[in-house]
């Protein structure tokens, strides 16, 4: 991801030359520290990189309120809003931002770094501790290579790496690197004489308050176009186009429904899945009807994943890789000159809704939560969370959402800026304030787009292959059977997904525990149908066994390697796919 590297030490280092033609590079070389930033040339007026007698501020990304924060603060531009905040607010300045962002800001007179992250984190920043000092940067790639030309230390984390392969993503503040650690959503580093703090500026939390179904709906759709408005005018500020994600599911829906209804009309909308799937002929008929541009990319046959090296390079195993590879075979075929943010519904689901499985608060979060493999989950019985969860959905919305999930972001920042609207602060705020009642099982979603938003609701939604339809949410009913609970059978989707488990797993198609995305079914009926363009294809075959005899030598010769080899050539193909990932990201490090 595009952004900055900084070096803060007594010693010079010798940067990596940035090969990226398109990004604008410029630098700050001083004693005590080198500051370099390397930026996609769009949102200029939004990113900063000054430095004055007193300060030095550097800000990546896009702030959506920057011009309310001008006139709160009664200043002339964005640069003294910013240092205005500073010796107004203190350190945490920066909480009052919306949008996309990381950023760096230096107090010549205090020697005080300040070097922070957004609140959900989609903006990465990385630490790594050198002899005199401290490398911080927005990407992984940044801070290896500047390694490699100094001669500093690259050691493989084998925690980082079983998590990788456990979750598909790695949790905290773990990467595959030993030595460099990233920094969490809402969390900023303070350096000052020589002492390195991390802080954390901001925690969501999901402490209901009482309100009815009427209000949370209110609640959601006023601060949904807040959000929508910052997010769209933002495009307009700078002359661009709208370019939105649309897909067979909800969030990415009411992205661009509700835009649409608030007059952002001129948009492209892009699409990419299986070719003849939901998620095209749903997509398709929006796009018809609202009159937008519609782009589709079919991901047929899966060749897509042959640019594991590209995607290995961005992410560093930090995310399975295919995650990002089918996006970026889209992406890559589209000119972003004329168009601005990319609008997306990131996490809608699971922040109107809820990541919890059960319809009770208070769960506490365990160390597969999330996890898309159980394989080797004994490898991470041992593992210490190091940062307090109050309940499963946080733990899972902070690794999962904001770790995981956002991963697949950063093929977009390789050209633009992102942003979903169901990650506004203010948004996200209110909707975990609503009762889990509430938020499970869909309830109140379903609800706010029934009565604000009927017309995109006679779409079939793919997530269930029909029409939404309101729904009441009880305590759910069990039964005993042969010592076991299991869901009582006048509870007809509960039981019948028991029942198709229990088939499947004496089938042998499943283990227990197991997920469904990970069973082996030959059928394109999916966005990405894996097993059936595996099954189909012969090439994608070739091309995955040949990567991994050509960089199989990479691999530890140690208990890690073994695991690795185990999940690549006996287990499931999602399960090869996280082996994959690893094998790349170890490729990375030591090429």
């Amino acid at each position: 991801m595009p952004g900055f590297i900084a070096h803060i030490g007594t010693d010079k280092l010798q940067f990596a030359t940035e090969t990226r033609k398109k990004l604008v590079v410029n630098n700050f070389d001083s004693d005590g520290y080198q500051v370099e930033r390397r930026v996609v040339n769009k949102f200029m007026n939004d990113r900063l990189f000054v430095e004055t007698n007193d300060y030095l501020v550097v800000i990546d990304g896009v702030v959506l309120n920057n011009h309310d924060l001008i006139d709160k603060y009664s200043a002339a531009n964005w640069q003294e809003c910013v240092i205005k905040m500073y010796e107004k607010d203190g350190d945490a300045f920066f909480n009052a931002f919306r949008g996309s962002f990381s950023g760096l800001f230096y107090d010549k007179k205090q020697d005080k770094w300040l070097i922070y992250t957004n609140h959900i984190g989609d903006k990465q920043v990385f630490k790594y501790k050198t002899p005199d000092g401290y490398i911080f940067a927005s990407e992984i790639g940044f801070i290896v290579d500047t390694c490699k030309c100094n001669n500093l230390p690259l050691l493989i984390d084998t925690t980082a790496a079983y998590c990788s392969l456990t979750f598909g993503f790695c949790i905290e503040d773990l990467t595959l690197v030993k030595e460099i650690r990233k920094l969490p959503a809402g969390h900023y580093f303070k350096l000052e004489n020589g002492q390195l703090e991390e802080i954390q500026y901001h925690r969501f939390s999901n402490k209901p308050r009482q309100m009815t179904p009427q209000e949370a709906v209110e609640g959601i759709d006023k601060y949904f176009r807040q959000a929508i408005k910052r997010a769209f005018e933002k495009d307009k500020e700078y002359g661009y186009r709208h370019i939105a994600c649309l897909s067979g599911g909800l969030d990415s829906r009411m992205t661009v429904w509700v835009a649409h209804e608030m007059g952002y009309t001129d948009q492209l909308n892009i699409t990419y899945s299986q070719s003849g799937y939901l998620d095209f002929s749903i997509a398709q008929q929006i796009a018809i009807d609202l009159h937008h541009d519609w782009l589709f990319k079919p991901l047929d046959g899966g060749d897509c994943i042959k640019d594991i090296d590209v995607v290995s390079s961005m992410t560093y195993g930090s995310a399975n890789f295919f995650g990002l590879a089918h996006g970026l075979s889209m992406e890559r075929l589209i000119n972003y000159d004329n168009f601005g943010i990319i609008h997306t519904g990131q996490l809608g689901d699971v922040v109107i809704g809820t990541y919890l499985k059960k319809m009770e608060y208070g769960q506490q979060p365990q160390i597969t939560d999330g996890a898309y493999s159980e394989e080797l989950r004994e490898r991470m019985e041992s593992y210490k969370f190091k940062y307090e969860y109050e309940d499963s959905e946080l733990f899972m919305m902070y690794n999962r959402g904001f770790g995981g999930i956002s991963q697949g972001l950063l093929t977009f920042q390789e050209n633009t800026e992102s942003y979903s609207p169901f990650t506004d602060v203010d948004f996200f705020e209110f909707c975990y304030s609503i009762p889990l009642e509430l938020r499970f099982n869909h309830k109140i979603y379903f609800d706010w787009i029934l009565d604000c938003y009927p017309e995109a609701a006679k779409y079939i939604w793919e997530g269930s292959k029909g029409l939404i339809k309101r729904i009441e949410n009880r305590k759910p009913r069990t039964m005993n059977v042969l010592g076991y609970e299991v869901p009582h059978y006048s509870d007809h989707t509960a039981f019948s997904r028991y029942i198709r488990g229990f088939v499947r797993r004496r089938l042998g198609m499943q283990r227990k525990g197991e997920k469904r995305k990970t069973i082996t079914l030959n059928s394109k009926h999916n966005m990405n149908p894996i097993d059936y363009w595996y099954n189909t294809n012969s090439y994608l075959r070739d091309f995955m066994n040949e990567y991994w005899r050509e960089n199989e030598h990479l691999l530890l010769k140690e208990q890690l390697g073994e695991d690795m080899c185990h999940l690549f050539k006996d287990c499931v193909l999602y399960d090869k796919f996280q082996a994959m990932s690893v094998l790349g990201a170890i490729k990375q490090i030591k090429k």
